[in-house]
């Protein structure tokens, strides 16, 4: 694992030289977003589980996130995301509460900007931290594939499209999300 991605890191050295400064072009940006919850919502519904728990009256928060992003070129921007959900439930009568809280640094890759649009794809890795109701605490890894993005405003503000794939699997049994967060809205502000 430490190979490839010092390949990676090797291989993008001359990508950001040819690149060059994004002249004029804000540095900074935070974005403020909600993504949605397939998976979670097809992991966790009503039903009776294979020990026999009946699960009922659920909710979901969605993902609700923030990033920063630096722009190191007109290329590539760096960053860092926090990704928060959580999933309330009843298990025979009883209130439980299940929170998933994400870490992660990430880098982004536009491919076209223009005046009102710009398109980027990116990755983030990092870890989850997993909690419940009932003081239960797991970590694992996390990731996320943002294979295309579209960010539309002039000035300041502007607001973005994501599709993707947030996943998080500590191991065969523990699986935490996988292909969660596919699209994604965000509010942004530049620099």
């Amino acid at each position: 694992m430490k190979r490839r991605i010092l390949t990676l890191l090797i291989l993008l050295t001359p990508l950001l030289a040819m690149a060059g400064e994004p002249k004029g072009a804000p540095r900074s940006q935070v974005r403020l977003g909600w993504g949605d919850m397939l998976f979670e919502t097809l992991a966790f519904h009503p039903g009776t589980g294979l020990d026999g728990n009946v699960r009922s009256n659920f909710g979901y928060t969605g993902h609700i996130f923030s990033e920063y992003s630096y722009r190191l070129s007109k290329l590539i921007s760096v960053g860092g995301e926090l990704d928060f959900e959580g999933i309330f439930w009843q298990e025979n009568g009883k209130p439980l509460n299940n929170y998933n809280l994400i870490a992660m640094p990430t880098i982004r890759f536009t491919f076209f900007e223009r005046e009102w649009v710009s398109f980027y794809s990116g990755f983030g890795f990092g870890a989850v931290m997993a909690f419940d109701s009932a003081g239960n605490r797991e970590f694992a890894l996390a990731g996320n594939l943002n294979f295309f993005s579209v960010q539309v405003g002039k000035g300041p503000w502007s607001g973005t499209f994501s599709l993707g794939a947030l996943n998080a699997i500590k191991n065969a049994n523990r699986v935490y999300m996988v292909g969660s967060r596919l699209f994604s809205i965000s509010l942004n502000y530049a620099w």
